[in-house]
């Protein structure tokens, strides 16, 4: 593991403005903010384990202390928001969320009044992915140059900091703002604003000036047309055979709350052992396995896909918490206390380190290897991986073993989730007393042994696929039709 990349050049914290307008929220004592500051701070410092895996301590330490100057006036939760969210993003890790109290959340959903676009951003160029009466002309798959005079570029950088991705991964900054969320994340950090001016370009070329005018939130999906292609198999398990060499294997997530949804498939175990009793019988040399929208799930659930297409080795390096309890005492509030693992999980499956952290046996539990037994039906062939963005989590883990032991050929784009690991498992919420802001500090960091990557990234696919606008909006699978085609050869 490369030493963390101490941030020179920090961000400079967001300023409140007296342009900014959030309506009837109401405003927080500043003093009160600094106290729930203070807790933030030490819970980041205290108990996420991988707090300064990518930023140095000194660096947050400094941040904190530029934001304590920020906090001079009172303020709404949303203003303090905007001056927490960038400190939470210097963890560099996706698990760490933040969500607002049901009170602004009520606001958000029945007050706030948006940018009315749902966005797709594509070779870091922006579209409008869904139409809108709203509109004066056709506007679907039209590519947005400017939005009051900023550029997408800029404003993605600008919102971007409003929210944490893995280590230094950019691909997840334009995923993370795809659809409506563009529009959510540009209210938080400008408030209300009655017109936009937006500079439009269609497919010849032809550049157009418009104005829209904001609206809330239920209006705006009311005007939506139903544009996008709808999907003719929701399971979030598939298994196709697509010719007579070629098989198909989407893994759409590890959640096994979510395989208890499908109608057919509501079990990963028996699934894969079907499949892959089917793709020896038919003899199948080309295997797909698609995790392109695969997030996560329950742990292990990864390594049983993985158990079927590669050898065993050790996959974790480590896996820690840096604390069982930390206690949280800003000396004002009631000291707030956050836990790590149960009893059972803490006595049987870690070990206390010196240092007072926990880290997991080798042999107990999950332990550190990919898994623990060899399955009936082992694919040897050629193995192509599809991957995006959104692979993150269970699902990066996946394609980071593939990757680490050369087993397949990747296609798509850069996973979401870093190469060398992640801080997640057991997450603790923090819920800040005055501002009532809830952030998820995650307490393990899964370390894993991984070879020849680039640390703070993805996984970089041998093949980078980006549909265009047009074949987005048709529904193309691209990267399978790349596969087919024969074009990701080794």
């Amino acid at each position: 593991m490369k030493k963390a990349i101490l941030v020179s050049t920090l961000f400079h914290v967001i300023s409140i403005t007296v342009a900014q307008d959030y309506g009837s929220l109401k405003k927080i004592d500043n003093h009160l903010l600094l106290q729930d500051l203070e807790l933030l701070h030490q819970g980041l410092d205290k108990h996420h384990s991988g707090m300064y895996w990518y930023t140095h301590k000194d660096s947050v330490d400094n941040a904190f202390s530029n934001a304590k100057m920020n906090i001079n006036k009172d303020l709404n939760e949303i203003e303090f928001f905007n001056i927490v969210a960038p400190l939470v993003g210097l963890s560099r890790e996706d698990h760490t969320n933040i969500e607002f109290s049901k009170e602004t959340e009520t606001f958000l959903v029945d007050e706030a009044r948006y940018l009315p676009l749902n966005v797709i951003f594509l070779n870091k160029r922006m579209y409008v992915s869904k139409e809108s009466n709203l509109y004066h002309k056709p506007l679907l798959g039209h590519e947005i140059l400017s939005i009051n005079g900023e550029n997408p570029l800029e404003l993605l950088n600008e919102l971007g900091e409003l929210f944490a991705s893995d280590g230094f991964i950019k691909a997840v900054k334009f995923s993370d703002l795809n659809g409506f969320s563009f529009s959510r994340h540009h209210f938080l950090k400008y408030g209300f604003i009655n017109e936009y001016h937006i500079a439009v370009k269609d497919s010849n070329g032809l550049i157009t000036e418009l104005k829209l005018k904001s609206q809330k939130l239920i209006d705006f999906k009311n005007s939506l047309a139903d544009n996008e292609k709808s999907k003719t198999n929701n399971e979030n398990l598939e298994f196709k055979i697509l010719n007579d060499t070629i098989a198909y294997l989407g893994v759409h997530t590890f959640s096994n709350g979510l395989y208890k949804q499908n109608e057919i498939h509501q079990n990963l175990s028996n699934f894969l052992e079907k499949s892959f009793e089917t793709i020896e019988e038919s003899k199948i040399s080309n295997l797909i396995v698609d995790v392109s929208n695969n997030g996560g799930g329950n742990e292990g659930n990864e390594n049983l896909l993985f158990s079927y297409l590669a050898d065993n080795y050790e996959k974790y390096k480590s896996v820690c918490a840096k604390s069982q309890v930390s206690i949280l005492d800003n000396e004002i509030d009631k000291p707030i206390k956050l836990k790590t693992f149960g009893f059972f999980e803490r006595i049987f499956a870690n070990d206390k380190m010196s240092d007072g952290s926990y880290c997991r046996k080798s042999n107990k539990g999950f332990g550190l290897m990919a898994y623990k037994k060899e399955p009936k039906y082992k694919y040897k062939g050629e193995l192509f991986v599809i991957i995006s963005p959104v692979t993150y989590s269970g699902g990066s883990e996946f394609s980071n073993m593939i990757k680490t032991s050369n087993r397949g050929i990747f296609v798509g784009e850069e996973t979401g989730g870093g190469y060398y690991g992640n801080t997640s498992g057991y997450s603790s919420e923090l819920v800040l007393p005055h501002s009532k802001l809830l952030i998820d500090i995650p307490a393990l960091k899964f370390e894993m042994n991984v070879q020849n990557g680039e640390f703070g990234r993805g996984i970089i696919p041998d093949f980078i696929v980006v549909p265009t606008i047009k074949e987005y909006l048709t529904g193309q699978n691209l990267p399978i039709e790349f596969i087919l085609n024969g074009k990701a050869g080794r």
